[in-house]
């Protein structure tokens, strides 16, 4: 520190003296023609000359520092930027691997996921395609079942009929009430729900003089089918046997609403023979005798 504050007054004392010696410059050949003795003794001069050495010397190496200086912070910047620079370069390399990793990973899934979704998609259209021919088929099974029985039926159906046609076309060849009572019930095996074949099995009870049996028959008839006119025909001609007169009346009046045809057959039938003196009878007759008229 003193070493400085020393150098430095005698660099302000030289530049006093440079200044001085610059402004008397004009004066100086003068001054060194007045001089006695020299200005400065050896020693001070040697001093001097040791001082403005060293003083050269320290700013030789404060000029070398002050380069290496330079240099180390110019080195320091270049190395911050090359860092700077590295890491940016890392961290955008990073930056992009992971959104490349990150967009390849969705693309991956995405795809992986359309695959999925197709495969589910054509399965469940697969699986809807067979349900709908299963169901077809089953709704074809069944209507060629159906058809099938139908078929069949309408076989047996034919078959029916043309047996009971026989059976019929051989009862009205039938002589006998008996004969005739068996040939209806094979017809009524056939057909047991068949009011034709149980009314005229009622005439053959009648004719075999079996009133209430005829009578049963025709009830029964009547239960199958209320609107079938020998149903009330045959059971009026019971009613007319049991002499029960109104009541056969009544019938007979039922089977000539449903059947006008039946007037001429009930003035030739037997079993009413009975009621032709029936004033209600006559009347009867003659409204419907007037009619067909």
């Amino acid at each position: 520190m003193l070493k400085n504050i020393l150098i430095s007054s005698l660099l302000f004392l030289f530049s006093i003296s440079v200044f001085a010696a610059t402004a008397n410059e004009t004066k100086v050949p003068e001054k060194i023609e007045q001089l006695d003795k020299p200005l400065y003794t050896p020693f001070v001069e040697n001093y001097i000359l040791n001082e403005i050495k060293t003083l050269r010397e320290e700013n030789r190496k404060l000029g070398v520092e002050m380069h290496e200086t330079l240099t180390e912070k110019e080195l320091s910047v270049s190395n911050k930027a090359i860092d700077y620079a590295t890491s940016t370069i890392n961290n955008m390399f990073y930056i992009i691997a992971a959104a490349t990793s990150i967009l390849v990973f969705l693309g991956w899934n995405s795809f992986r996921d359309i695959n999925e979704r197709i495969r589910i998609t054509v399965d469940e259209r697969i699986s809807k395609v067979i349900d709908e021919n299963e169901k077809r088929m089953q709704l074809l099974e069944h209507d060629l079942e159906r058809r099938s029985r139908q078929v069949l039926s309408n076989q047996e159906e034919i078959a029916k009929t043309n047996t009971i046609h026989s059976l019929w076309m051989r009862a009205g060849l039938e002589q006998t009430p008996y004969g005739k009572i068996e040939i209806y019930d094979q017809i009524l095996k056939i057909r047991p729900q068949d009011p034709e074949a149980i009314s005229y099995k009622a005439d053959a009870a009648l004719d075999l003089g079996e009133a209430n049996w005829a009578l049963s028959l025709s009830n029964q008839s009547i239960n199958i089918d209320p609107e079938y006119p020998n149903a009330y025909y045959q059971r009026a001609c019971a009613y007319s046997v049991l002499k029960f007169s109104d009541n056969a009346i009544d019938d007979l009046e039922k089977a000539l609403e449903l059947n006008e045809n039946y007037t001429d057959e009930i003035l030739s039938e037997k079993e009413f023979i009975d009621l032709h003196e029936n004033e209600r009878f006559q009347k009867l007759l003659s409204r419907y005798q007037t009619k067909n008229t």
